[in-house]
């Protein structure tokens, strides 16, 4: 059903208003108590010092609340002795462990700005972090430590780089942690700061170019630790793979946090030691990029493993279509298998599904945002099953891209709303449906071309582990298909099959004329989307002058 601009749409068994073709998720009262996002985390942590936390598989190591609370003091005393001041920024360039959440809090504390990097970066990609944020202080894990100090000194950069272990030319962690006596944490106390100021930088995934800052703010740590607002891990036994740089990452270890909730640390991913985890330490809650998921389903020991464990598994990240949803809902019977969408601009979760939501959409409107999707011309809202930009508003949105305005005032509009550069629509019942990035649909001879329908189809194929489409620059035609295709191991699959799938299903425009080319390892973005800039420019490579 579609509102008119004098028309009110609401249905007492959804939590969303329909008005003037915009939808208003379920209003509730910020009750907000505190201004500082650190100051909160730090009091919450002080009444329940005796939680388990959190658990390294690799070590078997736990921490208490009150391990971690006093880590992250000492760090934050070191922080400030070492000049680090309130508004200042510090980096993390690691992979998940025990200790690279420790910086976050500390920085917290002292009204610093924490800044996590990829840790799937190159010196040139660091460079690049170093110069748009200009950090005191860079925390890095050793296999990263090198990349730090390497950027540092190219740069002719004044910051100190810590090591979470020893490595020549840093700081060792555990001198950072030693440097204090026991009164000085006794005594320390939070830094006052105003309740918009920016708490977090996160790197965007840096999908049409180089990574941008992301600013969120104090306001936003305090919304997203907030357990009244959804997503209340109090007693979960959390798993994800997803590091600190992914707003998933940060995000949900403030929750597990804030919530007394007791995360397991994924490292890397690979779906046997995802199955193991599960097992192992029956995980109730996880969350998983589509890639991870589709890859832990069609693991072909997955049957030898006990998921009885796990409640939910939430996929977000990318698109997940109704195809491969159901396959995993399928093969994980036990398990409520949710989509959602979110992006770092906005702070986390903007919709999420109920178990009753149609496969392939990423459910309703969360609580306290707003989004609408408007015509890629007129701007005009458009109502149900029409395609457009997908707009959101929210109190939780970015303070603006680091050091870059222009690309701030692209953004988001004279009337705060985000423009998220996705394409979508939604249905009657209000579920979000995203198409693709606006910049990624292809032409074939002006006909348009939506790459994920292509992947979708090829993703259902048994043999098929991960995909993705882009397109071949034609003197002619503009665009030629082409898909990039990862097996599955000992399993078989033929181009030409994969081809006449695509035939068979589509109409003519959408046939794999650039072919199928099949890869062992995709590139991926800090955010573990497939780069698909990268996958363009080897596409360039096959372009017929």
């Amino acid at each position: 059903m579609s509102a008119t601009k004098d028309e009110n749409v609401q249905s007492s068994e959804k939590p969303f208003i329909i008005e003037n073709n915009v939808i208003v998720g379920k209003k509730k009262p910020l009750l907000l108590k505190y201004t500082s996002g650190g100051k909160y985390l730090y009091d919450v942590m002080k009444n329940n010092l005796n939680v388990v936390t959190q658990l390294d598989p690799l070590t078997g190591k736990e921490d208490t609340i009150a391990e971690l609370l006093d880590r992250a003091v000492r760090c934050a005393l070191w922080l400030k002795k070492n000049g680090v001041r309130k508004g200042d920024i510090i980096a993390l360039a690691s992979h998940n462990n025990r200790d690279c959440f420790i910086p976050c809090l500390a920085a917290l504390f002292i009204g610093a700005t924490f800044n996590p990097w990829d840790p799937g970066m190159n010196t040139h990609l660091a460079l690049h972090c170093i110069r748009v944020s200009e950090p005191k202080v860079i925390f890095a894990d050793q296999e990263l430590a090198s990349v730090a100090l390497d950027a540092v000194k190219i740069e002719i950069s004044a910051a100190k780089v810590v090591t979470f272990g020893d490595y020549p030319g840093s700081v060792p962690f555990v001198d950072v942690l030693q440097a204090h006596s026991e009164l000085d944490v006794a005594d320390f106390q939070c830094e006052d700061v105003d309740i918009n100021d920016t708490a977090l930088i996160l790197f965007s995934s840096g999908t049409t170019g180089l990574p941008k800052g992301v600013e969120l703010s104090h306001k936003m740590v305090l919304i997203s630790t907030d357990t009244s607002l959804g997503f209340d891990l109090s007693h979960e036994r959390a798993l994800w793979f997803g590091p600190m740089s992914w707003i998933s990452g940060v995000v949900f270890s403030l929750k597990v946090l804030a919530s007394g909730g007791k995360k397991i640390i994924g490292s890397n991913f690979e779906p046997q030691i995802a199955c193991e985890l599960i097992e192992k330490y029956k995980i109730t809650w996880a969350i998983f990029s589509p890639s991870m998921a589709n890859r832990m389903v069609r693991y072909k020991d997955l049957g030898n493993y006990d998921f009885s464990s796990l409640r939910i598994l939430h996929v977000g990240g990318a698109i997940l279509k109704s195809g491969p949803q159901e396959m995993m809902k399928k093969q994980l019977p036990h398990t409520a298998v949710i989509q959602g969408y979110g992006m770092t601009e906005i702070g986390g979760a903007v919709a999420a599904q109920k178990p009753s939501d149609s496969s392939g959409s990423c459910g309703t409107v969360c609580i306290n945002y707003e989004m609408k999707i408007i015509d890629l011309q007129s701007g005009e809202a458009l109502g149900p099953n029409q395609q457009g930009e997908l707009c959101i508003k929210s109190e939780s949105i970015m303070n603006g891209y680091h050091k870059n305005p222009t690309a701030t005032k692209e953004a988001i509009d004279e009337d705060g709303w985000m423009h998220t550069g996705d394409r979508a629509y939604y249905n009657e019942d209000g579920e979000l449906f995203i198409v693709d990035r606006i910049k990624e649909i292809l032409k074939y001879r002006s006909s348009q071309i939506s790459p994920s329908e292509i992947e979708n189809l090829l993703l259902t194929h048994p043999g098929v582990l991960e995909v993705a489409v882009v397109g071949i620059p034609h003197p002619t035609d503009d665009e030629h298909p082409v898909a990039f295709v990862r097996k599955v191991p000992d399993k078989e699959v033929s181009a030409d099959e994969l081809m006449m799938k695509v035939e068979k299903t589509f109409v003519d425009a959408y046939k794999l004329r650039g072919g199928v080319k099949f890869v062992t390892i995709f590139p991926y973005t800090s955010s573990g989307k497939i780069a698909r800039s990268q996958l363009r420019n080897i596409a360039k490579s096959f372009a017929v002058n």
